[in-house]
């Protein structure tokens, strides 16, 4: 139609950028349009009443004075009501005895779970006691008439706008079981882990994120890494300016580029010593030359780590240490929650975590230190955890079409701006050593593993950094004679 040709040419224009880019941004008008419903109340009112029967029937008094609609979940706000309790004989007969009201315990609720889910017809049920913040006992159930949140809900929100004016890095995660919109400042998090079983929706929540980001932050204020060793999630996005390098798709090649950005890192730190400034923020408020901001995305965790071995989760662990004050920020998504993929100091460093729906408690309690993930509902439904909340926060994830994807991607690869600073992620030349002789690089990893545990033997230390047994046997030599091991 007319309409949407006229659409079509004002999204393919642009509109100017932030904080004096010379970069135009595209139109929100490139995202497909709301397509969010409200459920007829009538239903709600007597899903209400049908709990608090349920409940009744055995002997547990509630009621229902809160019902929030969200896209997919509906939290009915149970409030515990009072049972009478038969006091002592006050002298009196029994007829004229005392009466004393007793409210009724927040555990006997939650032992209704079954009862309830069997009254509700549904096995998809979760309650919070208590909701934080509010003297309610939330019970969650799907929704009688569910929706999709598309990512232009999200972005065209006030909150989503608050964080894109401080020049941060604003990120549309969804809508909570409120129907509020939820956005969060990567920057703030400053780290961010995606988790969750196959067909949970990890993927279209790493798309959502990246589109986001490249919706509100021209080249020349975010550049990004890209590491997609499944080849098919992430190469969508080649070609675009923002790239450092095009996406990594061989598991050989991660390592090479994780210290790229490592140098870059302390190439940064060293600036900023330089402009004496504690942080990117007050670098970029001095200086003549803006530095952006640089994230690295990893689409599967679990692979780098099994073939990348130790070296991957040590640069790992030092991005998310270090990066934060550079403007070097980490974006995980993984499919396995195991411990040998999220380990406990890659979870101490990225506070700010995303389960999506697993299959027990235990790569629940894995991933958010805490159950819960095992109820969710699957395709987007997801538990967030980050420093605003103490518990996490459910949320409906903004769902993001590949057509979207493909008319960002061109809109970025047709416009010709200024040219970019280089960002040299290649390694630098290095003396040819032989062959026979230890690493240093390698010799150092050994150095850090010894302090901790200094009673290694070689065969352990073979299995630890996956290398040959010569290798280890040189290797401990060597820190035998610098006192760093004890010998065996």
């Amino acid at each position: 139609t007319q309409q949407q040709e006229s659409e079509r040419a004002a999204a393919s224009k642009g509109r100017t950028s932030a904080r004096g880019s010379k970069w135009l941004l595209p139109s929100i008008d490139l995202l497909a349009p709301s397509a969010h419903q409200d459920p007829p109340e009538a239903s709600l009112d007597q899903m209400a009443r049908h709990v608090e029967k349920a409940l009744a029937e055995h002997g547990v008094i509630v009621e229902v004075q809160d019902i929030r609609a969200g896209p997919r979940i509906v939290r009915f706000g149970l409030v515990p009501g009072f049972l009478p309790k038969r006091g002592e004989d006050s002298g009196a007969d029994s007829a004229t005895s005392k009466v004393e009201p007793s409210r009724v315990k927040v555990q006997s609720i939650l032992t209704r779970e079954k009862d309830l889910a069997l009254a509700l017809k549904t096995p998809y049920l979760r309650i919070e006691a208590p909701v934080p913040g509010e003297a309610l006992v939330g019970l969650e159930v799907p929704s009688p008439s569910p929706s999709k949140v598309n990512l232009k809900d999200v972005i065209r929100t006030e909150a989503f706008a608050k964080i894109d004016t401080k020049g941060a890095l604003p990120i549309a995660l969804g809508q909570d079981t409120g129907g509020n919109p939820v956005a969060v400042d990567l920057a703030a998090l400053p780290h961010f882990l995606i988790a969750g079983a196959t067909g949970s929706g990890k993927s279209v929540c790493l798309n959502s994120i990246v589109v986001s980001l490249l919706l509100t932050r021209p080249p020349d204020q975010l550049r990004m890494l890209m590491v997609d060793p499944k080849r098919v999630e992430l190469t969508p996005f080649n070609g675009i300016p923002h790239l450092v390098a095009p996406v990594v798709v061989e598991v050989d090649e991660v390592n090479a580029a994780l210290r790229g950005l490592m140098r870059e890192m302390m190439r940064r730190y060293q600036l900023m010593e330089e402009n004496g400034t504690r942080n990117i923020d007050g670098y970029n408020a001095k200086a003549s030359e803006r530095l952006p901001y640089l994230l690295l995305v990893v689409d599967e965790l679990a692979d780098l780590m099994m073939t990348g071995g130790f070296e991957v989760e040590q640069n790992l662990v030092r991005l998310a240490q270090l990066g934060r004050a550079t403007g070097i920020h980490l974006l995980l998504a993984t499919q396995r929650p195991s411990v040998n993929v999220m380990t406990g100091l890659l979870k101490a460093n990225i506070p700010a975590r995303v389960a999506f729906a697993v299959a027990s408690q235990i790569d629940s309690r894995v991933i958010l230190d805490t159950v819960g993930a095992e109820k969710l509902l699957g395709k987007g439904d997801m538990l967030l955890l980050c420093n605003e909340s103490p518990k996490p926060r459910r949320v409906q994830g903004t769902l993001v079409y590949e057509k979207e994807i493909d008319q960002l991607v061109k809109f970025w690869r047709d416009q010709e701006g200024p040219p970019l600073p280089e960002i040299d992620m290649s390694e630098p030349a290095e003396e040819e050593w032989d062959e026979d002789s230890p690493d240093e690089r390698m010799v150092d990893q050994a150095r850090q593993l010894a302090l901790r545990n200094p009673r290694m033997s070689s065969s352990w230390l073979q299995r630890r950094m996956k290398i040959g047994g010569r290798r280890a046997d040189e290797i401990l030599e060597e820190l035998e004679s610098e006192g760093l091991v004890i010998p065996s």
